[in-house]
């Protein structure tokens, strides 16, 4: 049974209730269906867990590699490469391929492990810390967020970060986990015996399509649409399993994305969304 809490949707302030979803303990906005794991944001630790190169199998980057290079050219309206930013850059694979394209591209995160990573990728003056891209708010034809804005505590602003770093008709790009799939998918592995721990990802935030749309509204943005770019994919299946089921997944996360033009939600595991500075 539903129990009412004081806390606020973090995207709408709506009411939440908490709710039992598979193994997750997750306070849902009654409003616009975001879900919320109750813990801390995104670990202090996560760029000094392992290697902050974050190096995978060649399957992994290769599958990254294309949806990078799809979202830009969905990025570019006609116009050509142009001045692009990633927060939450990480250690710099995007700009890389950013600026392989043609686009005069930087890369900003909080973590020093992961701007110092970023800067042997991509060159000190593109890799910036929280504030070094201040003097150039308002320039950039595009900004990117990929699967960012699940790890943070304070959506609202991170939206509003973005927005003040583009330029009028500049656009945003963000990837986040669709928690109209993933609600539905996390029940499912818990009834099979393999359950989805949203926490153990840092996916603090699960937002819905409706969400994300109110958040950006908040932001000062508008124009909204849902994108498939791609699937990456580690791989951790065994090979045999991973040719059927990445497949599989990229059909799916392609017809989720289309369904917006038969006036259905996006229905896809992750949500890729694009909204523009008037």
């Amino acid at each position: 049974m539903s129990t009412q809490l004081e806390q606020r949707c973090a995207a709408c302030g709506g009411e939440e209730v908490e709710r039992r979803i598979g193994v997750n303990d997750v306070r849902v906005c009654t409003r616009c269906g975001m879900g919320r794991i109750p813990g801390e944001p995104m670990r202090h630790s996560y760029w000094t867990l392992d290697d902050p190169q974050k190096v995978l199998d060649d399957s992994y980057w290769s599958a990254r590699r294309k949806m990078f290079r799809a979202a830009l050219e969905g990025l570019q309206l006609g116009g050509g490469a142009g001045r692009v930013l990633d927060l939450g850059g990480g250690a710099g694979h995007f700009t890389e391929i950013a600026l392989q394209l043609g686009w005069d591209a930087y890369s900003m995160d909080l973590s020093e492990a992961a701007v110092a990573a970023a800067a042997t990728r991509i060159g000190p003056e593109r890799s910036l810390g929280p504030g070094q891209a201040a003097e150039m708010a308002g320039s950039f034809d595009a900004v990117t967020l990929w699967c960012v804005v699940a790890h943070v505590a304070d959506p609202a602003a991170l939206l509003e970060e973005a927005a003040g770093y583009l330029r009028p008709g500049g656009r945003m790009l963000l990837t986040t986990p669709n928690f109209l799939f993933q609600n539905l998918y996390a029940r499912i592995l818990a009834r099979a015996g393999r359950p989805l721990d949203f926490s153990s990802q840092d996916h603090l935030l699960n937002f819905t399509p409706r969400a994300l749309e109110l958040l950006a509204s908040r932001a000062g943005l508008s124009g909204f649409s849902f994108h498939y770019f791609g699937v990456t994919e580690e791989c951790l299946l065994d090979r045999r399993r991973g040719r059927v089921l990445v497949p599989l997944k990229k059909a799916w996360n392609w017809f989720g994305a289309r369904t917006t033009a038969l006036g259905l939600p996006p229905l896809g595991a992750e949500l890729h969304f694009l909204a523009t500075r008037p």
